[in-house]
């Protein structure tokens, strides 16, 4: 199974569904509003991104070796600042040194208006070991479209499926993959180091207290 043969089982499941599809807002204009930033017109438009969580842990739930997990609702976070998810998986491939990836769904409350709006939060080996969520904001003017948010959901978990490195410190933490990389809270060209020196099997010096997650691919 190729990351490309993944993808296209993905995108059929998903067509199954009955969730909107929207194009791109500012396709056309060369930058958002500024009434655009305090309002999101169709909060219930973003259901997409669950459904979109839905359609791979589906897909990875039927590969040989691969096991899915309900999780009862949780924190996000080690601090509690991200609040809870209300609905989660825990998908764990049988291959040796895997990590396992988590799809966590929180109905996130609007900010200043009655409501929610679906955030798929995506991490490995435990909800605060975070990769992304999507969307990172629902506001109108971060909007790009639908095609550009399920983009932004198969990439990363085509990156939590490996190879990947993921550093976590206090304040601090770093990821890298063969695609990229990306650090926050630390010298970033030294955390990359490290993370690349772990993915080769180096022993390597970290700082006192590093939270390691080396996984290796689910597909090779």
């Amino acid at each position: 199974m190729t990351p490309e043969e993944l993808r296209a089982r993905v995108a059929e499941r998903y067509a199954r569904l009955d969730v909107p599809a929207w194009p791109d807002p500012h396709a056309d204009t060369d930058s958002p509003r500024d009434d655009e930033y305090s309002r999101v017109t169709d909060p219930g438009r973003y259901r997409v991104t669950h459904a979109r969580g839905r359609a791979w842990a589906g897909v990875l739930g039927d590969l040989p070796g691969v096991s899915v997990e309900t999780l009862a609702p949780a924190p996000l976070d080690d601090q509690g600042e991200l609040g809870r998810f209300d609905r989660g998986v825990r998908i764990s491939s049988s291959r040796p040194g895997t990590l396992p990836l988590l799809l966590l769904e929180q109905d996130a409350p609007l900010s200043g208006a009655a409501g929610t709006i679906a955030v798929l939060h995506i991490s490995v080996a435990r909800p605060g070991i975070a990769l992304a969520a999507h969307p990172d904001c629902g506001c109108d003017a971060c909007d790009q479209g639908s095609d550009d948010l399920l983009e932004a959901i198969d990439q990363e978990v085509a990156t939590a499926l490996g190879p990947l490195v993921v550093l976590h410190g206090h304040g601090w933490n770093a990821q890298w993959h063969p695609g990229g990389s990306r650090s926050t809270g630390i010298d970033h060209d030294r955390a990359i180091d490290l993370c690349r020196r772990l993915a080769e099997g180096a022993r390597v010096p970290l700082p006192a207290g590093t939270e390691v997650h080396v996984g290796r691919s689910w597909l090779s």
